[in-house]
């Protein structure tokens, strides 16, 4: 699989989905497989939780490979840190259980393929992990869900968003080095707007959309939104899925201009 270095590194970047934890920054997803289909290279990716988020992003290229091909990414810290230190155009491959990383006069092997853990505490493979995420990424089409006993969930209210404009509000999240990773978006009838931070170091609202009429709600999220949103330029689609008859609350799936998306569970 060849593709441009600086592509692949904002895809190991966005599916790692980096979140600050009592102030410590930690990747939600620990690794990954790259599927190149058609004219794209993408990943689809279960956080390590097993429940609160699983995301689909991916970058278009030319002639990756000749023929379908998936490479396994057993670490993507380890990766992101081989990449750097190669050129514009890289080679990956598959081979005897190890990654192979090429460019111009460079090679690099990296051990570890699909039979390594999903994550540290992970009972399962990479693999194995990899299968569950694409049948679990089958229930969200568009911003509808998809339940297990066949019914859907469509969303009870949408707004789309300009990229820059909705990364610009939940930045505020690291105001005085706050870092909180918790995101609060509220819908007042007309306005959106998400208040992140706390009153000591600076608690900041932005109204991100207006003109969007529907029921006031509240809903609360974490999963490193700002990580995400900071990779993607055009409109980002909002989408609010109303789980609370099951007890769950209020879910967001995100949707960008490039068919990429991000399914998030919220705070109950």
């Amino acid at each position: 699989m060849k593709v441009q270095r600086k592509m692949l590194t904002a895809l190991l970047k966005a599916t790692s989905r980096m979140q600050h934890v009592n102030g410590k920054a930690q990747a939600q997803v620990e690794s990954c497989i790259l599927r190149w289909r058609d004219d794209s290279v993408s990943t689809t990716s279960l956080v390590k939780d097993g429940k609160t988020s699983i995301s689909h992003f991916s970058f278009k290229t030319e002639e990756a490979s000749r023929d379908d091909m998936d490479i396994p990414v057993p670490d993507i810290e380890r990766m992101l840190g081989v990449l750097k230190y190669h050129g514009d155009m890289v080679s990956l491959k598959d081979k005897d259980g190890k990654v192979v990383v090429l460019s111009k006069n460079k090679q690099t092997t990296v051990v570890g393929g699909y039979d390594a853990k999903a994550f540290s505490t992970s009972r399962q493979n990479l693999q194995e992990w990899g299968e569950q995420s694409l049948i679990l990424a089958e229930r969200v089409q568009g911003n509808v869900y998809h339940l297990l006993d066949d019914t859907t969930r469509a969303p009870f209210f949408t707004a789309k968003i300009a990229a820059d404009t909705l990364h610009d509000a939940l930045r505020c999240d690291g105001m005085n080095g706050q870092k909180l990773n918790r995101y609060t978006f509220k819908h007042n009838g007309d306005q959106l707007s998400v208040t992140v931070g706390d009153h000591f170091k600076g608690q900041t609202e932005t109204i991100v959309a207006q003109g969007y009429t529907g029921e006031a709600f509240e809903a609360a999220f974490e999963g490193g939104l700002e990580n995400i949103v900071d990779h993607y330029s055009g409109d980002v689609e909002v989408s609010f899925l109303d789980f609370r008859p099951e007890g769950q609350g209020i879910r967001l799936i995100l949707r960008f201009d490039n068919g990429d998306w991000v399914f998030q569970a919220g705070v109950l």
